[in-house]
C-alpha cells in the first residue's frame, strides 16, 4: 500500500509538468515481448495517429513516457489487473480525461489484440474491441482495433474538441482638431472643429458589447454647436489570426444624443441626434504578442488608434 501511495505521488508530480491541451488521454500498453512488440507498436501508432487526425485538440501520454520516472515492474504493481476503480484513479492522477488500454498477446499461431477506453468519472468502458486472428493477419487486426476505438470516440466529438471562441477587449480612440476656412471669404476668420471618440468593446466570439462615447464641438464666426452622443450597444465582430498577423473587423454602431448651439445675432437651437459610427477594421497587423490562439497589439490609422487584447479558448 505504501508503494502504491508513493507511485501515485510520483505520477502527480509528473502530471504537473504536462501542459497539453484538453482533452487528455493516458495510454497503457501491455508488457512488450519479442513476440508482440511489432504488433503492439502498430496498435499504439494507429491509435495515436487516428486520435490526432480526428481530434487535433487532444493530447496523449503513454506508460512509455511515465517510465522516465517509474520502472516497469513498479508501474505494473500500480496498474494491477485492470480494476475499474484503479484505472479511474490512474486517469485522475495523470490529470487525464480518458484512459486507453492497448494489449497484444501472441500464443503459438494466434494473436489476440484487445483495447478499451475508460472515461474519467464513469464506472464503465465506453469502447471495447477484441480480435483473435492468425498471427499473419495481426498487423491488419491491430489497425482494425485502433480504428474501432477512434470510431467509437467520435460520438464524443462535441465534448472532445469544442469549438474555441475569441474573447477579450477591443478599444478604439479617435481625437481630431481641425481648422476650417471661411467658405465665403478666405481672408476672414474661419472656424474649428474638435471631436473625440471612445469605443470600448468586450468580445465574445462574433459579438462585441461596446460602450461608445462621442462628442464634437464646432466653433465659427456664425455661431457654435456642440454634439454629445453615447450608447451601450452590440455589434458584430470578426477576428482572424494567420501567419502571425491579425485581422479585425468591428461593425457599425449608432450613438444617440443631442446637438445644441447658438447662432450669431442671438438665438439658439437643440435637437436629438442619431450618429452612425464605424465600422472599423485592422488588416493583417503584426501585434506585439500574436499566436494562433492569442493576439494583442495596436495600430494607428491617422488620428484613429485601435488596441486589442484577445484570447481564443
Amino acid at each position: 500500500m505504501k508503494n502504491k501511495t508513493v507511485l501515485l505521488f510520483l505520477l502527480l508530480i509528473l502530471a504537473e509538468y504536462l501542459h497539453a491541451a484538453d482533452p487528455k488521454f493516458y495510454i497503457i500498453r501491455s508488457q512488450e515481448t519479442r513476440a508482440n512488440a511489432a504488433y503492439l507498436n502498430i496498435l499504439d501508432s494507429e491509435f495515436f495517429n487516428g486520435l490526432r487526425k480526428k481530434f487535433p485538440c487532444a493530447s496523449s501520454l503513454s506508460n512509455a513516457d511515465v517510465n522516465i520516472m517509474l520502472d516497469l515492474e513498479r508501474q505494473k504493481e500500480l496498474l494491477g489487473a485492470g480494476d475499474m476503480d484503479q484505472l479511474s484513479n490512474i486517469a485522475e492522477a495523470m490529470k487525464s480525461d480518458y484512459l486507453v488500454s492497448l494489449s497484444v498477446t501472441v500464443l503459438e499461431n494466434t494473436t489476440t489484440i484487445s483495447a478499451f477506453i475508460v472515461k474519467k468519472g464513469q464506472d464503465k468502458v465506453i469502447s471495447r474491441t477484441v480480435e483473435s486472428v492468425p498471427t499473419d493477419d495481426a498487423i491488419n487486426a491491430a489497425k482494425r482495433v485502433a480504428k474501432k476505438l477512434i470510431d467509437d470516440l467520435y460520438q464524443y466529438n462535441s465534448q472532445l474538441c469544442r469549438e474555441k471562441t475569441w474573447t477579450g477587449t477591443i478599444k478604439i480612440e479617435q481625437h481630431t482638431n481641425e481648422k476650417l476656412l471661411n467658405a465665403d471669404d478666405s481672408g476672414k476668420p474661419g472656424g474649428s472643429v474638435k471631436s473625440d471618440l471612445s469605443v470600448q468593446c468586450e468580445v465574445n466570439n462574433d459579438v462585441a458589447q461596446c460602450t461608445v462615447n462621442y462628442s464634437d464641438q464646432l466653433t465659427g464666426s456664425e455661431g457654435n454647436a456642440t454634439t454629445v452622443a453615447s450608447c451601450t450597444c452590440q455589434t458584430d465582430v470578426s477576428i482572424s489570426v494567420f501567419d502571425g498577423k491579425t485581422s479585425i473587423s468591428v461593425g457599425m454602431v449608432k450613438a444617440y444624443g443631442t446637438s445644441s448651439g447658438s447662432l450669431e445675432g442671438g438665438g439658439g437651437f437643440s435637437s436629438e441626434v442619431t450618429i452612425p459610427l464605424g465600422g472599423w477594421s485592422v488588416d493583417a497587423a503584426i501585434g506585439t504578442n500574436t499566436r494562433s490562439d492569442s493576439s494583442s497589439g495596436f495600430v494607428n490609422q491617422g488620428d484613429l488608434t485601435i488596441t486589442w487584447s484577445l484570447t481564443k479558448k
